[in-house]
């Protein structure tokens, strides 16, 4: 039968028969092959981001990024912090934005109605209405044109004001209970910079510009279907919206996992920029070894650099072949589906029940433009899918950031910092008092006192070593105590405890009440801002302050600072600097209100200085001064004791030099053996002390 078929058929009717034969077998070849392409794609990405994915111990997590269930609470929870109310600016905001989209679409229909009339009165040559009808035409441009910049507009304002929520929200649970330091230090969130930044700038954007491109595209739908049905009735029309709902479906098969791709890239820049940042924060350390440092440091940002621009030529390529498939079925092919269900009406009519040259002329005008912004606003319906798969990624990103800071931020920190020192800093498991306890049955209190007081305090290094066991001493008003040992005796981690940014591992720790106890590290902390806020601190900068809302005021009031009046206080502030000898920094620059990159512009030594010029001018009861002084000289070292003695400032101090003795009752010596407690009390003979310093 196919035999008797094929001799039927015309030489050129074979030829074209053959030649969709062939191309159809090449079609099928290349489908194969370009889907083996896609797929070895994605399995390339995934493998770029294994190492840099973080992974629970004990678990294989493989990432799951999809429009489901989750991605739409998720999405709900973000969308209730931006709009938190029907009366906020937010709210109108969108409303100003929906109000601008209806505008455009009326502005729409009726300047094809003006296109269409005047393309007849053209062909018809009625010169005299065509130019009435330019007129209008340019008449309605002006708000038209008002129409389109302001709904650009109002997509910025609306990124701007969910951005501005999000972040605040951000910080206000970021900068509570030293969340920032256990998602930092203690590992509790990854790349915390980059997803605060450019992770809720990015969902802001997205989620903007989705709500236009979703809104809109309905709007000219069911406007411009309503127009249509006039020349060309629903049976048409319904006819080419089944032709995009199968499209659509199609497509949707045909799309690579867009929001896992946008979570992945986000990833991978934030381990590149993660990498920049750690050089920067260690260049010092870097530039000793450099050569050959400087070339391994190269050799790992260009490792990740390799990363990033690989899984984004790949996700590139990707993108190309799903919008060759788009571009046809949505674009191209939608355009002839559109002209067919248009002119079969016609075609089908009896040529004397057709209407005059110009009527179809002024009626395929009009038609055409309202079927093109039909079939655009169903094809940006059909692929917004491709938003909001990219928005899912951003979602997800944002949600987990929000869950985790705050899981953080809420609860008692010190549970929180335990857990993640377990997990994250301790590589072993951690014992105590020399038993097999596990973690949580360790019996471990702090408590608020008027005195500094371990007792029975344990220490572990974080690879479980033990290094102090049962320590237990005190620090009363004016006895200041000094510890003394070698590095890695456990002398920073009891600060750290101390501060609670470690757990206690057993024993009991008293503290003062908040604010009683000042810390100096070795590494002093200098703010951005003026050479006055550097005393001042931790209250906020001036200008900061200056500059803050009155709700922000109101919020913040305890932060307001000293109630001094500005001569009492710039004396005080003299005082303290003379104390520390960086008097000269006034005179070397422009006073009190002089504004440097501190960081670079001071040395070592007057980094500390300055430190602990700011804890003179707080005077607090306790200070807790981790080698502190270490950059400034055996003299001046001295003199900044001192200094510290006459104000009356209680001392719990890491320091070396025998120098520093004559001002502590006593000394807690930890020798960094594995074998009995790990410690020893040496009470000072002031006496003594006071000969071999005259000496």
């Amino acid at each position: 039968m196919g035999a008797a078929l094929l001799q039927q058929l015309t030489p050129a009717q074979k030829k074209i028969l053959a030649a969709a034969i062939f191309t159809g077998g090449i079609a099928v070849a290349g489908g194969q092959s370009l889907q083996q392409e896609v797929k070895g794609a994605q399995k390339e990405q995934q493998r770029l981001c294994a190492e840099v994915e973080q992974k629970e111990p004990g678990k294989v997590r493989r990432p799951k990024v999809a429009v489901d269930e989750v991605f739409a609470k998720r999405l709900y929870t973000i969308l209730a912090i931006c709009i938190p109310s029907v009366l906020c600016v937010e709210s109108g905001l969108i409303g100003i934005q929906a109000c601008l989209l209806l505008s455009r679409t009326w502005l729409t229909d009726y300047i094809s109605r003006i296109e269409a009339r005047a393309g007849r009165y053209l062909i018809a040559q009625n010169f005299s209405q065509f130019a009435r009808l330019l007129a209008a035409f340019a008449g309605v441009a002006i708000p038209a044109a008002v129409v389109n910049s302001g709904l650009k507009y109002m997509q910025k304002r609306i990124q701007i004001a969910f951005q501005r929520r999000l972040t605040h929200h951000l910080h206000q649970q970021y900068c509570s209970n030293r969340a920032y330091y256990a998602a930092s230090t203690l590992g509790g969130l990854t790349n915390a910079d980059q997803r605060i930044t450019e992770d809720v700038e990015k969902f802001s954007y997205n989620i903007s510009e989705l709500y236009s491109y979703t809104f809109k595209p309905l709007l000219d739908v069911i406007l411009f279907t309503r127009s249509l049905s006039r020349s060309m009735g629903y049976k048409g029309q319904l006819g080419l919206y089944l032709y995009y709902l199968i499209s659509a479906g199609a497509l949707r098969q045909l799309s690579p996992p867009l929001a896992l791709m946008t979570a992945q890239e986000s990833s991978l820049s934030g381990g590149f920029r993660a990498a920049h940042q750690r050089l920067v924060a260690h260049a010092e350390e870097v530039a000793y070894n450099d050569p050959p440092s400087g070339a391994s440091e190269q050799l790992i940002l260009n490792q990740h650099l390799y990363r990033l621009l690989r899984h984004n030529k790949l996700s590139a390529f990707q993108r190309f072949v799903q919008q060759v498939f788009d571009g046809y079925f949505v674009k191209y092919f939608a355009s002839v589906v559109a002209l067919l269900v248009y002119a079969a009406p016609i075609y089908l009519k009896q040529p004397d029940q057709r209407a005059s040259r110009d009527d179809i002329t002024q009626d395929y005008i009009r038609s055409m433009r309202l079927l093109q912004n039909t079939s655009k606003g169903v094809g940006d319906l059909v692929l917004v899918y491709k938003r909001i798969t990219g928005l899912a990624g951003h979602t997800s990103r944002v949600a987990e950031l929000l869950e985790q800071v705050k899981k953080l931020s809420s609860g008692d920190p010190l549970t929180t910092h335990r857990e993640l020192y377990l997990r994250n800093v301790s590589s072993k498991e951690l014992h105590f008092n020399g038993s097999e306890e596990e973690p949580e049955q360790a019996s471990s209190s702090r408590q608020q006192g008027d005195v500094i007081t371990f007792d029975k305090v344990a220490l572990n290094s974080p690879d479980g070593t033990a290094l102090v066991r049962q320590l237990s001493f005190s620090v009363p008003h004016g006895q200041s105590v000094m510890i003394m040992g070698p590095n890695g005796s456990g002398k920073s981690s009891l600060f750290r405890v101390l501060a609670g940014l470690w757990p206690l591992q057993s024993g009991s720790i008293t503290v003062p009440q908040p604010g009683a106890m000042f810390y100096l590290s070795q590494r002093p902390y200098l703010v951005s801002g003026s050479l006055r806020d550097q005393l001042l601190y931790p209250q906020p900068p001036r200008l900061v302050w200056q500059n803050a809302s009155k709700d922000t005021k109101a919020k913040f009031a305890h932060l307001a600072g000293v109630t001094l009046g500005e001569q009492e206080l710039e004396e005080q502030l003299d005082a303290c600097l003379e104390a520390v000898e960086l008097d000269y920094l006034l005179a070397r620059g422009k006073g009190w209100d002089q504004v440097q990159n501190w960081s670079e512009t001071l040395s070592g030594g007057e980094k500390q200085r300055l430190a602990m010029a700011r804890l003179l001018f707080h005077n607090p009861t306790y200070a807790i001064l981790d080698e502190c002084t270490s950059a400034v000289s055996a003299d001046g070292e001295v003199k900044l004791y001192g200094a510290c003695v006459q104000r009356g400032i209680t001392m719990l101090s890491i320091a070396h030099r025998p120098a520093l003795k004559q001002f502590h009752s006593t000394i807690v010596h930890f020798d960094g053996s594995q074998a009995g407690q790990g410690w020893s009390i040496e009470t000072i003979d002031k006496e003594q002390v006071d000969k071999k310093a005259s000496n």
